[in-house]
């Protein structure tokens, strides 16, 4: 282990307003010296976030990105293992000399490796030792053959498009598991290759998607707060990917989740406002999702001329895309016209404008694949016309159609974003008629635990 010595991590400017982790702590000596060797030279992060993408033969477009880490790197909060070799190219030093300890040793991966499989047990993600034993083969026959780290590049970024197609069939506690699996296997893959790899912004694409994943299925089984570190993790990633794309369909993805998750609008909005500056006039697949969050997120903060204008930039975006985009309806990497008219009805939904609402609705339907299995947007869609039409004063007629569509919906694909719109009905309805047999009833529904509690 490196020497430590006790002192304060913490210096003047340190401090960001909302920064709970910075606190009195040991620093490690190798983070003081990071940070005095980057002084030394006069550099400012931003200089050195320069520094180590050139060194590594990265995009230099991810200088913001870097310096969030390298902060943390000169605070001790995290070792800079993938960026190691680099800094002490950069700073002309030994690594060793640089760190102050010894190179990790074959044994001390294969503890990383008994560590992380510990893990995936945790979660109930268990392997037969047959199925180990055959990976220490594969591992073995890819050495003799000299590995070729382009096609297991190529498989992973497969695997994530698979993903994309699966999702909304895989209950999400299933989904969970093989996403944690996979992004251990990721993680091995990315520490054999290091930083300096000509792959590692693929590997970097690769981990951002899978984190994505988890992220979002963590939302969708109401662990929004412990999903909150793997948003981080996938746009840091997709950052140093440079894959605008990812980017700003993570961006999209956060957005319309802390929708769901019911995050303070002026938080989201603020979000929202900062990606479209960077990104609204672009053909980036993730940026109509951006602004169709923003349009939703307007008309619940109480702004329905902002939302409506915002729904005509959407609709704008939206045919910027590429038909790549637009035409992949069956993954959650696409976003065809059955998203934009999902999100009309959404605005009009919340509205009470029942005429527009329906129209939207049916337009949906006409647009979605009838051969896609999946039920949950289908669902969520009818929750949507039952609060449009309990808004508009069809208390009956909305609550009536939102039971018959949650009772449907099987109770492993009760997901989050089901819920939540399922609540909205009942929350729709004014106090007057809360008592009705009707509404009684749907409440009951709700209220029922095999029935809400069902994802498994």
């Amino acid at each position: 282990m490196p020497e430590r010595r006790r002192r304060l991590c913490l210096r003047p400017g340190d401090w960001r307003a909302g920064d709970m982790a910075v606190s009195f702590q040991e620093c490690p000596a190798w983070a003081s010296r990071l940070r005095s060797e980057r002084e030394k030279r006069g550099w400012s992060k931003n200089e050195m976030a320069r520094h180590l993408l050139e060194e590594a033969g990265c995009d230099t477009s991810m200088v913001a990105s870097l310096s969030r880490s390298i902060r943390d790197w000169e605070k001790g909060k995290h070792y800079p293992r993938d960026w190691a070799v680099t800094y002490a190219r950069v700073f002309g030093l030994d690594e060793d000399v640089l760190f102050s300890k010894k190179k990790a040793l074959p044994e001390d991966d294969e503890m990383e490796r008994r560590r992380l499989l510990q893990t995936l047990a945790t979660l109930g993600v268990t392997s037969s030792p047959i199925f180990d034993s055959l990976h220490t083969i594969r591992e073995s026959v890819g050495q003799s053959l000299g590995r070729d780290e382009r096609l297991d590049v190529e498989m992973w970024e497969e695997a994530v498009s698979e993903y994309g197609y699966s999702y909304q069939l895989t209950p999400p506690q299933q989904l969970l598991q093989e996403v944690a699996a996979d992004l251990v296997a990721v993680r091995q893959a990315m520490s054999r290759a290091g930083s300096r790899d000509r792959l590692f912004r693929s590997w970097c694409r690769v981990t951002g998607g899978l984190s994505l994943l988890m992220a979002k299925t963590l939302c969708n089984l109401g662990q929004s707060r412990q999903a909150r570190p793997w948003w981080a993790t996938a746009l840091n990633a997709a950052e140093l990917s440079g894959d605008h794309h990812l980017s700003t369909w993570i961006r999209g993805e956060q957005l319309i989740h802390g929708l769901y998750d019911r995050r303070p609008t002026p938080v989201l909005l603020r979000h929202a406002d900062a990606a479209l500056s960077e990104y609204a006039d672009s053909a980036y697949r993730g940026v109509p999702g951006i602004s169709a969050a923003r349009a939703q997120v307007l008309v619940m903060h109480g702004m329905p001329a902002e939302a409506l204008a915002e729904l005509r930039r959407c609709g704008e975006a939206f045919e910027r895309l590429p038909g790549s985009v637009t035409g992949n309806t069956r993954s959650i990497e696409g976003w065809g016209a059955e998203r934009l008219s999902y999100t009309q009805a959404w605005v009009y939904a919340y509205l009470g404008d029942r005429d527009r609402l329906d129209q939207a609705v049916s337009q949906t339907h006409k647009t979605l694949d009838p051969s896609d299995p999946s039920p949950r947007f289908r669902t969520q869609l009818a929750l949507l016309q039952a609060t449009g039409h309990v808004r508009s004063g069809d208390v009956t007629e909305g609550v009536r159609h939102a039971q018959a569509a949650y009772a449907a919906c099987p109770a492993e694909q009760r997901a989050t974003m089901v819920t939540r719109l399922a609540d909205e009905v009942l929350e729709a309805v004014p106090a007057a008629e809360r008592r009705s047999p009707s509404v009684t009833g749907y409440r009951e529904l709700l209220a029922s635990p095999v029935n809400r509690r069902a994802i498994t």
